[in-house]
């Protein structure tokens, strides 16, 4: 429950930042690895006998993570899912 609180504020913190993106800020909505480890852990939960909207959307915001990450890694692995869709 507590993971889930600050998956909760970490993923609230990210859309603020998109927000602030999209409205004018100079801020980049950069993703941590906490941030790209809860979407590992989405996308590894809707595997299990979800519908495959769900899987869709849990692979498509693991892959927005992944592009806004600070780690080149990161990012060529988001950039690789997306191309696959």
């Amino acid at each position: 429950m507590i993971l889930q609180r600050k998956m909760e504020e970490k993923i609230g913190k990210l859309l603020d930042s998109v927000g602030s993106f999209f409205s004018g800020a100079d801020d980049i909505p950069w993703c941590d690895a906490d941030i790209v480890a809860g979407c590992e852990r989405e996308v590894a939960e809707a595997g299990k006998g979800s519908s495959e909207e769900l899987k869709s959307d849990c692979i498509m915001r693991l892959s927005w993570a992944l592009v806004h990450s600070r780690r080149p890694e990161d990012v060529q692995r988001g950039i690789a899912m997306l191309e696959k869709l």
